[in-house]
């Protein structure tokens, strides 16, 4: 393997397997063509016109479209389509400027191509110019069971700021005080888009860099990492070369750091972080 392998995982998309879907004239999302046939059930919410799908202009404020889309979502749900348990809403915007859309439960954004939001903390220490990383293990019970991940990270939910989720992370994930996080440096976007058997996922993922101290050890609260492990940047590297056993969103993250870091010399790298189509959206106020 390599480092670009790692980063065109993140990049599995055939648009034309896809519809584009539009609310208010927005595209907002991708619904795979051959869940036409479910679009096609809620006639009364949708309109198909050659390559684009529509949600009909009657539903023109918050609520309604965060009821038809959880209609689908509760379609789904009966079908068995979704079998995940989790249950959390976040925002669909036309524009990260502005206000929402609408609402979604996470777990049907695929479905619908949304595009979602993220924060990823990279921890680190620096011991006689050599870097260290504090690295996550996923427990055996949670999405991508077993995976290795960042110190802390998470999804962006429905009406939480990114200084809010990322203080909300990083104390639930590895205990990261409020005043301590808050030393954290942004270090800019990785975008990726992945097809999934259900549809499309679309993450923009916000990357922030803390320099711990050398006393810091983290402890998990909320269940999802069972164990952390403070390893060399150049050990970590290695693992993410040469295996999977790295989450794959978490991989680039850290290829991101090592990058910046120069620790990792390559242009080509670089210039593959992020969709300029999908990054549109942190900027347009249209």
């Amino acid at each position: 393997m390599s480092f670009l392998e790692r980063i065109e995982e993140c990049n599995k998309f055939k648009e034309s397997n896809f519809y584009k879907f539009f609310i208010e004239h927005h595209h907002v999302g991708y619904i795979k063509k051959k869940n036409l046939y479910i679009i096609k059930r809620f006639h009364n919410f949708f309109e198909h016109h050659g390559k684009k799908i529509f949600l009909k202009k009657e539903f023109n404020n918050f609520k309604k479209k965060t009821f038809v889309i959880n209609a689908v979502f509760n379609f789904l749900l009966k079908e068995k389509l979704i079998k995940s348990k989790h249950r959390e809403f976040f925002p669909v915007f036309k524009s990260f400027q502005l206000k929402p859309l609408l609402k979604v439960q996470r777990i049907v954004g695929p479905f619908f191509g949304f595009q979602f939001f993220g924060v990823h903390l990279n921890g680190y220490i620096k011991k006689n110019d050599e870097y260290f990383m504090w690295i996550g293990k996923r427990s055996k019970k949670g999405n991508f069971p077993s995976d290795l991940d960042q110190i802390a990270a998470g999804g962006l939910p429905y009406n939480i700021s990114l200084k809010r989720n990322l203080i909300k992370e990083s104390f639930e994930e590895a205990s990261i005080s409020k005043q301590l996080i808050l030393k954290s440096k942004y270090k800019g976007t990785i975008s990726y888009r992945v097809e999934t058997q259900l549809g499309l996922s679309r993450h923009i993922l916000f990357c922030y860099d803390l320099k711990l101290p050398e006393s810091f050890i983290p402890k998990n609260n909320d269940g999802e990492i069972v164990n952390f492990y403070l390893l060399p940047l150049k050990e970590i590297l290695k693992i993410i070369k040469n295996s999977r056993n790295f989450k794959f969103d978490c991989a680039v993250v850290i290829i991101n750091f090592a990058l910046k870091k120069k620790i990792i010399n390559s242009k080509k790298l670089k210039t593959m972080l992020n969709n300029k189509t999908d990054l549109k959206i942190l900027k347009s106020k249209l």
